[in-house]
């Protein structure tokens, strides 16, 4: 389908133009100069970071964890200027609302339809992790660090380990942190 092919084109332009700000975020988590640390905490009691997406918004949050898989920063919001920047751009988002108008408007069934939309949501999610992973990938070779880090929708049973991408399920990294 057209539209579902330009809307690609459009989120991926629009997570590019995000791609400086999100650098500038984990370089900021990496250097430890940007992490908001629960009182009696500090970079020497970090074991790992975490990062979660929200797939409705694309949004990022963070947070790092210590020892016993305890969570010891606050929670925060990456992208956090991208509303002056509009990520999801408006553009992306009027096409999107367009892409489902117009699928309601042909002969599908709405299983189909419903199995289409699901479809294209999974690849937007598709593009939008490996996106984060490159950014990530090339923030720790420019600072030459490696933190053990995970990537995942919210609240999600399984995370991406960001060093080997391999997939990990919350009870293995609460195991790994639980000494």
């Amino acid at each position: 389908m057209e539209l579902t092919q330009k809307l690609r084109h459009i989120f991926i332009s629009d997570l590019e133009k995000c791609s400086p700000l999100i650098e500038e975020n984990l370089k900021g988590l990496l250097t430890n100069s940007t992490i908001p640390y629960l009182e009696g905490k500090d970079e020497t009691n970090v074991r790992a970071f975490c990062f979660e997406y929200d797939h409705d918004d694309m949004s990022i949050s963070f947070y790092a964890l210590g020892e016993k898989n305890e969570i010891i920063s606050d929670i925060c919001l990456l992208l956090t200027e991208r509303e002056e920047n509009h990520f999801p751009s408006d553009r992306y988002a009027s096409q999107e609302e367009i892409l489902e108008d117009l699928l309601y408007e042909t002969e599908l069934e709405e299983s189909q339809i419903e199995d289409l939309l699901s479809e294209y949501k999974q690849e937007k999610q598709s593009i939008f992790t490996h996106w984060f992973i490159a950014r990530w990938k090339n923030i720790t070779e420019q600072l030459n660090t490696t933190i053990d880090a995970y990537f995942s929708k919210i609240n999600a049973f399984y995370k991406t380990d960001l060093n080997n991408l391999e997939p990990i399920s919350s009870e293995e990294i609460e195991e790994k942190y639980n000494t």
